[in-house]
Formats: structure tokens, C-alpha cells, sequence
């Protein structure tokens, strides 16, 4: 409470309503505290049932509680706040107290409430903002869709917040991640509902409301939501449509303003989203680009040699063994002599294909040059590499080309550390080992 020299022009004694929640109650008497000047004061607050907070925040600011009007001094105020259907209160002198209806003081507290949680939003929306920094480096820690839900979650005060992909070939939906983590562990997958399906195919607007019963998940998690936004991260229609599934907090039923910051914090939060999927799916599909080869999609040279160093390190840490082979398509250059380079395109994309059927999900293969590949072994020694590299050979000898007829190769094989004790002793002599596979007779496989 603020003391002054002159006294206040208007000392307000503040009468709690019958019925009033204790939410809202709280935040109209911390409000009019908080405007109190030296114009308007709260004198004074009659509250028959006081909460602890409310006890602990009057008698820091000296502002007496009481239990009746009757309970405080006729001297200490000289305006009542009461609700429209209270009595008058008469003074001691006879004429009632002036009053101030309570709506009024209502509408006072919400716009100042509206406007702190305004501010509150904003700052917020600031860290959000903030946050879809990290999204610049590829090389980072957090995926994509979990540093989405990360971040979008403090700025919505959700529970609880999940990065869905829908497929709509198969009908399906599937739960990349969530914040909190594992948060839908046991409903990984759930059947793509009509009404997620509807709200996907809508054009006009970013997110729209659902009832949980309809969002096909089995398992809903106990988050005291009504309803779930879904959010639309893209606008198009593709086989893939990525989305978020927000979990609403809960609403007080008396008070509309928790909501329409919610609302307020979606809108905001909309286009930003939707440009930062924009901008990271451009930034992948460029960095995709550069490390891959244009006309086989495999690995080009640079990622290949990085990929190498990368599985060279972890094999001498752990103390395991790496192979690499080495393979050039034998009589290339008579191909592209006597078709032409669209028959030799031609020629490289089968025997791409080829080769990638016969390895692991975790082994590297990459276009050398021309029409030398690369494959990388991590755990492998040189018994199973070479059984690996007549796999490949057989598999390329079965291509029959509509143009250049049968198809063979030649297959190179370096280990370490059976072969050799260094990195930069691989490729020269997995590329020896090759070129004595030519030397006797091609379609073979050659190593130390």
C-alpha cells in the first residue's frame, strides 16, 4: 500500500461476491493491489474465507482482511465494491456508503490481466523463437522433431505435445517423438481417422480442434484435456503429411483469459513453424544433394572418404576390423564408345542397384569416379569381405542390359588391420588389389 502526505481520493473496501471461485478471486484482489496509487487505494478486503496466498500478499502490503464489513473501521474507506445484488450498506450517519459496482473492478482486472498474460505470451514466443535457432546446424544432438516439440511446448503450457507423420497411401499415423519423451510409447502408430484426415486436407487454416476419441489413438494419456489441436506443418498434399497433435492445459470455466492466450500463442506460433519445416526440409534436401551423386543417389567421393575416417576411428577404438572394396565395371569405356553416355548411365544405375541389395543398412557405398564404386565394411574382416565381394559379383554378372548385353566387374579388397595399420593405406591398396583383378582376367575378386 502506498503512503502519502495527501490522503487517497477514493479508498476502496472490496467485498468478496458469494459464489466467486478462489482463482479468480485472488487475481482481482492481487490486481487491485497492484493499482493502487495515490489516487485509488484498496483499503480494505472482506473475504470470510481468505486463501493462504491472499493472507501472506495483504499483510506484506498492510492491507487489512476482515470477515464482515462491520469488522472495519467507517473511517478507513469511503467506497464499497460490492456486487450488483448486494444490499446497499448504510453508514453510521444513515446515508448508504458509495458504491462501485463489481463488474466494473471485473472488467479492470481482465484487461490488466489480459495484458500481463500478453506479455507473458510474448516472452515466451521469444525463446520459442530463439529456440528454432538451433535448427541452422544440421550436426546437432536434438532431432528436428523433437527440438519442435521442445520448443513449442513452454510457449503453450501444454502437457503435452507429439510430432506425427501421417501416411495417407496406408492410412496410418506415426509418433516420431512427443514432449514430455515417450509420452505415447505404448500407441507408436494408430489408423488415420476421417477426422485427422479432414483436418490434414483443409487448406484454410493451420491448426483446428478435435475430440481425443477421434484422433484413433488407443491409449489416450491422462492430460485433462477436452480437445486436441491438430497442427499442420505443411499446407500441401503429399503421401507423408507431417503434423503436430497439441495437448491443451485445462481451462478455468470462470475465466476465459488462460484460453485466448492460448489461442493468441498458437497464432503466433503458426507461421514460424511452418517456415522453420520449410526452411530445415530445403536445408536437408540441399545437404542431401551435396553428398550424394546425382545420377545414382549413392554417396559421392567426399562423403565416402568422410564416411571412411569416421568408420576407421571407431574400428581402432573399439579394436574391431573395417574392409573396404574397391570395383570399376569392366569394359566401361567400350559401353559409352559404342552406345553412347546414355546407355552408360544406364549401366551405372543397374549396377548401383545391384550392389545395394547385397549390403547392410550400416555399410557405406559411394560412387568413386566414373565408373568406380566404393563399399565400406565396418566390423568385417577379410574372410567375410571377400565373401561379401563375390556376393557383389554375382549379383552385378546376373544384369543382362537391354543394349550392352552382360555385365561384369572386378572387386578390390583392403582390411585392417589384417592388410594394413593405417587409414591412408585402405584405398591405395584396395585400388592395387583391384586393378590385379583386371590383370587376371576381370569379373573377380582380388585381395592380399
Amino acid at each position: 500500500m502506498i503512503n502519502d502526505s495527501t490522503p487517497p481520493i477514493c479508498r476502496i473496501l472490496l467485498v468478496r461476491p458469494v459464489g466467486m471461485s478462489p482463482d479468480r478471486w485472488d487475481a482481482i484482489v492481487q490486481t487491485m493491489m497492484a493499482l493502487s496509487d495515490q489516487n485509488v487505494v484498496l483499503a480494505g478486503v472482506v473475504d470470510p474465507h481468505p486463501t493462504q496466498d491472499i493472507l501472506i500478499v495483504a499483510e506484506m502490503d498492510g492491507i487489512p482482511i476482515v470477515s464482515t464489513i462491520k469488522d472495519i473501521p467507517e473511517g478507513s474507506f469511503t467506497h464499497l465494491v460490492l456486487e450488483d445484488s448486494h444490499p446497499d450498506v448504510l453508514s453510521s450517519a444513515g446515508p448508504p456508503w458509495p458504491r462501485i459496482s463489481f463488474p466494473v473492478i471485473t472488467l479492470l482486472s481482465e484487461q490488466v490481466s489480459s495484458k500481463n498474460y500478453l506479455m507473458a505470451v510474448l516472452t515466451r514466443y521469444r525463446a520459442f523463437a530463439q529456440s528454432l535457432t538451433n535448427l541452422i546446424p544440421l550436426e546437432r544432438s536434438l532431432p528436428y522433431e523433437s527440438l519442435i516439440c521442445n520448443s513449442l511446448r513452454p510457449l503453450l503450457s501444454a502437457p503435452a505435445v507429439a510430432y506425427c507423420e501421417a501416411r495417407t497411401r496406408s492410412r496410418s499415423v506415426y509418433i516420431r517423438t512427443s514432449d514430455p519423451e515417450d509420452y505415447f510409447h505404448q500407441d507408436s502408430s494408430f489408423p488415420l481417422t476421417e477426422a485427422v484426415r479432414a483436418i490434414l486436407q483443409t487448406r484454410d487454416r493451420y491448426f483446428d480442434e478435435l475430440d481425443p476419441e477421434k484422433t484413433g489413438i488407443l491409449h489416450l494419456p491422462q492430460t485433462g484435456a477436452t480437445k486436441v489441436i491438430i497442427f499442420k506443418l505443411v499446407q500441401e498434399a503429399a503421401p507423408i503429411i507431417p503434423f503436430l497433435m497439441i495437448f491443451p492445459p485445462p481451462f478455468p470455466a470462470d475465466n476465459h483469459i488462460p484460453e485466448m492466450e492460448f489461442q493468441n500463442a498458437l497464432e503466433l506460433s503458426a507461421p514460424v513453424l511452418e517456415t522453420s519445416h520449410a526452411l530445415f526440409a530445403h536445408r536437408i534436401a540441399l545437404k542431401r544433394k551435396s553428398e550424394h551423386d546425382p545420377l545414382t543417389k549413392i554417396l559421392n567421393r567426399d562423403s565416402m572418404e568422410a564416411f571412411l575416417s569416421f568408420a576407421f576411428q571407431n574400428a581402432r577404438s573399439n579394436r574391431e576390423s573395417l574392409s573396404i572394396l574397391m570395383m570399376d565395371i569392366d569394359h566401361f569405356k567400350q559401353v559409352n564408345d559404342t552406345y553412347g553416355h546414355g546407355v552408360g548411365d544406364s549401366v551405372l544405375v543397374d549396377v548401383t542397384s545391384a550392389i545395394g541389395k547385397t549390403l547392410r543398412s550400416g555399410d557405406g557405398f559411394g560412387r568413386y569416379g566414373g565408373e568406380e564404386f566404393i563399399v565400406i565394411l565396418p566390423g568385417l574382416g577379410k574372410s567375410r569381405a571377400i565373401l561379401i565381394g563375390e556376393r557383389i559379383r554375382n549379383s552385378v554378372k546376373r544384369l543382362i542390359h537391354p543394349l550392352a548385353g552382360k555385365i561384369t566387374i572386378s572387386i578390390g579388397i583392403a582390411s585392417y588391420p589384417e592388410d594394413v595399420a593405417r587409414e591412408s593405406e585402405l584405398i591405395p591398396l584396395a585400388d592395387q588389389m583391384m586393378y590385379e583383378a583386371k590383370r587376371n582376367g576381370r569379373d573377380r575378386v582380388q585381395a592380399r
